[in-house]
């Protein structure tokens, strides 16, 4: 991946010189690389009620604590499968985003337009490396 940072980085920065300064109109798809912002997530990870520590597979044997039962357990399996697929739903959108943001370059940007882009770029790439399609808050570090 961070060959591939380098090569949206480097792409960004040779067009950045083809920019004219002192043109005032922005390119409709500059201009929407520079308003984007990330999506909502709306994929919310199921729970299972009465467990404090998990379910425990061993050798194939499912061990229930806390009156989990296998309708419970059914339940939740099904609702992480849901889960997983809308956040790959999710993540398939981003990298939409992502091309269209880095498409954007071919119109000319200047340097603070560039660095704008990278910035989301930069966003975009840490929601799409994430499990969870969330990106990591400051206070994750």
């Amino acid at each position: 991946m961070t060959k591939f940072k380098l090569f949206c980085f480097t792409l960004l920065i040779t067009v950045v010189g083809s920019a004219s300064a002192q043109e005032p109109n922005v390119h409709k798809k500059v201009q929407a690389a520079l308003d984007w912002q990330l999506p909502r997530n709306d994929c919310k990870e199921p729970k299972i009620r009465g467990v404090g520590t998990g379910i425990i597979d061993e050798a194939g044997v499912t061990r229930r604590y806390d009156g989990v039962d296998s309708y419970q357990i059914g339940r939740f399996e099904r609702q992480q499968k849901r889960w997983r697929s809308c956040v790959s739903e999710y993540k398939s959108g981003l990298l939409e985003d992502f091309t269209e943001l880095k498409n954007s370059a071919q119109y000319g940007l200047t340097q603070q337009q560039a660095d704008i882009i990278l910035g989301k770029m930069a966003l975009l790439q840490s929601a799409l490396s994430s499990p969870d399609g969330f990106p990591p808050t400051p206070a994750d570090h």
